[in-house]
């Protein structure tokens, strides 16, 4: 389902579908809490690529718009390997300020920032693996969670319309659904998708054998 068909949805759910005393955009946002709320959760897994060019002799990158993990990094197609503060002391002889460049092979992560290693001395592309929470919603938005979701975020849009209506009865009834029913068998349906796909595990770098200098 998209934004838009979410929204007749929940409309025509609480029989409102002319209704101004909800705005398109008021019901964008609900969709947006819903989405934030099966993150958080649920667990759920928003996988996204970014792709960047690198500056000569800059060392520093923006972290990518709403990544939360970075499962890997690639410098022009190649790996780069996580390092921690003290690794990146051994390699520079203490000198985090120098300006040395090259080809970079590592990088670390410090205040949201990506720091690479060594600095780049050529143009590049920086290719970003993450997982990332939901991005705000607008009717043109194409919607990140998976569609076996969409009837959750459906009645919980409603609830919540509800809700601003004064019908606490009906909120309470889809607010019920959406706790005892749909979060847990969400959660269920996650579970065995992880443990039905070996692929569907993505591990942290950090935690691989190869993520220090000494176990490369």
């Amino acid at each position: 389902m998209t934004p838009a068909q979410i929204e007749t949805a929940a409309r025509q759910l609480y029989n409102s579908i002319n209704d101004t005393f909800w705005s398109s955009s008021e019901i964008m946002t609900l969709i947006y809490r819903a989405c934030l709320e099966l993150y958080l959760e649920c667990g759920l897994v928003i996988e996204r690529t970014f792709s960047s060019s690198t500056v000569i002799g800059t060392r520093e990158y923006a972290y990518p718009t709403n990544a939360r993990a970075i499962k890997r990094i690639e410098y022009n197609g190649k790996k780069l390997f996580p390092i921690s503060q003290r690794d990146d002391d051994s390699l520079t002889l203490q000198q985090d300020d120098t300006t040395a460049t090259g080809e970079p092979v590592y990088y670390e992560i410090w205040d949201n920032t990506l720091m690479l290693r060594p600095t780049p001395s050529a143009v590049g592309t920086l290719t970003v693996y993450a997982h990332c929470e939901p991005q705000e919603i607008t009717s043109t938005s194409v919607m990140e969670v998976p569609s076996f979701t969409h009837g959750a975020v459906v009645d919980f849009v409603t609830g919540q319309m509800a809700m601003k209506d004064k019908n606490f009865d009906t909120h309470g009834v889809l607010d019920a659904r959406w706790t005892n029913s749909h979060i847990p068998r969400i959660k269920k349906r996650l579970k065995l998708n992880k443990r039905g796909d070996g692929f569907a595990v993505v591990q942290s770098e950090e935690l691989l054998p190869h993520g220090s200098l000494s176990g490369q």
